[in-house]
């Protein structure tokens, strides 16, 4: 195995972050004109704009399930944690606009978590395995992801990384601490980072008695690993640890997230159903698992075998075939040796899919372990490479790599852009003009409630179910319902046949003037 280098190759990694911020400026470019009506960035985005104004970590639209029958608005936040949105506070509070900022920040991003896989390639491995791993990275659809843009999961993989190096080639307390506290921060971008926390605790023991790093190449032990184990692990509690209290203040919630995700989309809550009730006793994850067994067994198993699908079509066909075939070249007894010291990589990675499928399918959930899988292929391919390739076979290699990623990339941009449809500048400026005459204390009901909320700059609760549509009524005042063109298809997924019926008959509702034909084929009721 070839040693670890005891000197990083930052200006290789500089030149490959760098075209990786071009390639990602471009697809931000491009996918900031087509957000989804239901992407998260929306609900971000408000959520910075509270924080900006004075309000504090509140937002101006809930979910039925979330909503108490005296809560009145803005919500306290129960779903998110709060970094992402308060960078967004300081980006409007600088000037800049949002979601576009956030656009920015994922492109940064990108590019430092080329640049950090490169550097990680090369510690365990060499610097063209380093190479072999940003070109994996560097135009991965599942990091440009055209279906989710924009969002924090690029920024916490990429400090991911950050954490992953200063364990790995650190050798004082310093670093360890320094590498809590990185660590910390992603904690407050995402909550589910700190599955992550045992395997980086084992990677202060594995840096430490590793070669290379600060010492040099010839260190064997360094000097006090266990302390600096218990170090980083007393930082990154202190630091993390104050949430919960800091939210119980904030509005007397203790727990940083709140909903039933295991629950969606089984046969006994299809769909976000589960998040569209109101007052009604909801089972929690133990409770679900003993009361359907089967059904969770089953479903954990699907997702399972989904995420799996997912990866590997993200990693794409020629990172696998050459990782596949610099593996096969070796012999037998020497196939997998260069790939121990990233085992701790690998459980990161069954321990993310094995989590995610017991929670919710999505492949952005991939997102922070597909860097280290890069990172992976890079050393598995990389003695193949150095065997057969040629200066200009490996350029024409690289640019083969690359480019399929990027054609991956463009096809899903334009894709996504057919089926999750932004929705049309009008539809935003005829509200806008409508909302004025509703009372500001007043809810509007919708399927787009983020949207709406970021757009219209008043409180929106995600669209009831039909069933509990008279009991939030009697609740809470109501002052309109909009209906986006993708209701129907959203309440076919949740099963909810009544307001199927009432989309696809036009049908009044009761109570509310309507419908009002609206730009793009949306629908409103207004009291």
């Amino acid at each position: 195995m070839t040693p670890p280098s005891s000197r990083l190759p930052w200006r290789a990694a500089i030149l490959w972050a760098l075209l990786a911020l071009a390639i990602a400026t471009l697809h931000a470019a491009v996918t900031v004109r087509q957000i989804s009506p239901s992407s998260d960035l929306w609900d971000y985005a408000q959520q910075a704009r509270q924080i900006a104004r004075g309000e504090g970590f509140t937002s101006l639209y809930t979910y039925p399930t979330l909503l108490g029958a005296e809560e009145q608005p803005p919500y306290p936040v129960r779903w998110r944690m709060p970094l992402f949105s308060w960078r967004g506070a300081m980006m409007l509070q600088s000037g800049m606009s949002l979601p576009e900022g956030y656009f920015i920040l994922a492109a940064l991003a990108q590019a430092l978590l080329v640049g950090m896989v490169l550097l990680l390639g090369a510690h365990f491995h060499s610097v063209r395995a380093g190479m072999i791993a940003a070109a994996a990275a560097i135009a991965c659809p599942l990091l440009l992801d055209s279906f989710n843009p924009g969002l924090s999961q690029v920024p916490v993989a990429a400090f991911g990384l950050v954490v992953w190096l200063l364990l790995l080639r650190g050798r004082g307390l310093l670093t360890a601490l320094f590498a809590a506290v990185v660590a910390a921060a992603i904690w407050y971008a995402r909550a589910e980072s700190l599955l992550f926390a045992p395997l980086w605790i084992a990677a202060t023991w594995q840096g430490a008695r590793g070669k290379g790093g600060d010492a040099g190449p010839t260190t064997r032990v360094a000097p006090k690993p266990r302390a600096r184990a218990v170090a980083f692990s007393l930082a990154l509690i202190a630091l993390s640890a104050p949430w919960p209290f800091i939210l119980r203040a904030m509005n007397g919630e203790a727990a940083p997230i709140q909903g039933n995700p295991m629950l969606l989309y089984t046969p006994q809550y299809p769909g976000y159903a589960s998040s569209r009730t109101y007052l009604e006793a909801m089972p929690g994850y133990l409770a679900y698992i003993l009361g359907h067994p089967a059904t969770f067994a089953l479903r954990w198993v699907k997702d399972f075998i989904g995420f799996l699908v997912d990866f590997g079509a993200g990693l794409g066909p020629i990172a696998i075939g050459l990782a596949m075939a610099g593996l096969l070249l070796r012999e037998s007894k020497e196939r997998y040796r260069d790939l121990a010291p990233t085992r701790l990589f690998f459980l990161a990675i069954a321990l993310q899919i094995a989590a995610f499928a017991a929670l919710q399918r999505s492949p952005r959930f991939l997102v922070p372990v597909v860097p280290l899988a890069c990172v992976a292929i890079g050393i598995a391919a990389a003695p193949a490479w150095d065997r057969f390739c040629g200066r200009r076979m490996l350029a024409l290699l690289f640019v083969l790599l690359i480019g399929e990623r990027a054609a991956t990339v463009a096809f899903d941009t334009r894709e996504a852009a057919r089926r999750y449809p932004p929705l049309p500048p009008a539809l935003a400026e005829a509200l806008r003009e409508r909302a004025p005459a509703w009372p500001r204390e007043q809810l509007l009901l919708t399927d787009v409630p983020d949207w709406s909320a970021w757009h219209l700059d008043r409180p929106a609760l995600l669209l009831p179910t039909s069933r509990s549509m008279a009991q939030v009524m009697e609740d809470h005042p109501v002052a309109a319902i909009l209906l986006s063109p993708d209701a129907r298809g959203r309440n076919v997924a949740d099963g909810d046949s009544v307001w199927i019926e009432v989309w696809d008959r036009v049908e009044p509702i009761e109570g509310f003037r309507g419908p009002i034909a609206l730009p793009g084929g949306a629908r409103l009721y207004e009291r």
